[in-house]
């Protein structure tokens, strides 16, 4: 049976006693499409190592990963646009700390690659691997003329932003001068007992090898997404903070995977390739993102025209077991929805 049949049976063409039902199933599907095309546009942005190199580096037990080659996108005419929406708040502080002991990341820092680890993820909770001109003599002698908190683990020399004894103050190392690796204590210890052989790296995910040669290279900006992390990130937005009649983790549960890329011109491009578990799943979403254009208008008066055009716009694909979607935007629709102020639990 199609997974559209199976989730929208009890929503469609029942009449006016399942109408409420059905209201919130369309809501929660268009919460997911803003997610998608939100969180993956907005998410942190030829030749490109950083991306097989991160494979190396990174723990097996990652389930994102999101590279941005900055050298290549500081060239886009666009780029003071979209420049304060590449970096989190916790990059900014670790940006605004590396200044202050003489690194300029907008000149010394060409690749990022941020990671997420575990089921349960945090969005804030990241781990990265930079890739540039680093002089790691001179950020020792910052902190050690400043006595500042210095660990060492592994062979590397750890530098705490902040005092460094709470759970959430992040550590930064130095490979060497073109490699720097970051995050949590206990992230970047991780990272650093993947160099040191301790654990296995993320190159040993036959799947993640895969995804990450069909991305690299051909985007300035790319991410691999899995279906449970893309699950943990829809969850809260399908909800909204209420109980809704359909289980939200169900629409994720046959995707295997999420690639993304972006592409810069004068149209923003971005292209998404949802790998499910099997083609019934792939027409399934298919005939949702169908249902989600004919959704009346009362289902989407709180959804910005910028994105609302965005997703009549979407062109879906469907070849076998994965389903593409090819979104288009201009600049200035692209700084509306980022610009936009961001939902809270329970607004409809």
């Amino acid at each position: 049976m199609p997974l559209l049949a199976r989730h929208c049976d009890h929503f469609v063409f029942r009449g006016y006693v399942l109408k409420v039902m059905r209201q919130s199933f369309l809501r929660a599907v268009y919460y997911s499409m803003v997610l998608a095309l939100v969180f993956f546009l907005a998410a942190p942005l030829y030749a490109q190592y950083a991306g097989q190199d991160a494979l190396a580096a990174f723990p097996a037990d990652t389930q994102q990963m999101a590279y941005t080659n900055l050298a290549t996108l500081r060239a886009v005419p666009q780029y003071p646009l979209i420049e304060d929406h590449l970096l989190s708040p916790q990059l900014r502080n670790l940006e605004t700390l590396l200044r202050a002991a003489g690194v300029d990341p907008d000149k010394d820092v060409n690749e990022l690659v941020l990671g997420w680890r575990g089921q349960a993820q945090d969005t804030t909770r990241f781990f990265g691997l930079a890739e540039g001109s680093f002089d790691p003599d001179r950020i020792h002698d910052f902190f050690a003329n400043n006595r500042m908190m210095i660990q060492r683990y592994g062979g590397y020399d750890l530098y705490a932003f902040g005092s460094g004894s709470a759970r959430t103050d992040m550590f930064f190392t130095f490979i060497d001068s073109s490699t720097a690796e970051f995050g949590r204590l206990d992230d970047l210890k991780a990272l650093l007992d993947v160099r040191n052989a301790g654990k296995p790296a993320l190159s040993s995910n036959e799947d993640f090898r895969r995804w990450e040669g069909d991305l690299d290279g051909i985007s300035p900006q790319w991410g691999i997404c899995t279906g449970q992390a893309a699950a943990n990130q829809a969850i809260p937005w399908l909800t909204q903070g209420k109980k809704i009649q359909v289980d939200p983790s169900a629409l994720f549960g046959a995707v295997k995977a999420v690639l993304y890329r972006v592409d810069w011109g004068s149209q923003v491009m971005a292209h998404l390739s949802i790998h499910c578990q099997n083609a019934e799943a792939a027409n399934g979403f298919s005939q949702l993102l169908t249902l989600l254009r004919s959704a009346p208008p009362a289902m989407t008066k709180n959804i910005s025209p910028a994105l609302s055009q965005v997703l009549q716009n979407l062109n879906v694909q469907v070849d076998g077991s994965k389903l593409t979607l090819v979104a288009s935007t201009s600049i200035n629709e692209l700084t509306q929805l980022l610009n936009a102020p961001e939902s809270t639990p329970g607004q409809q």
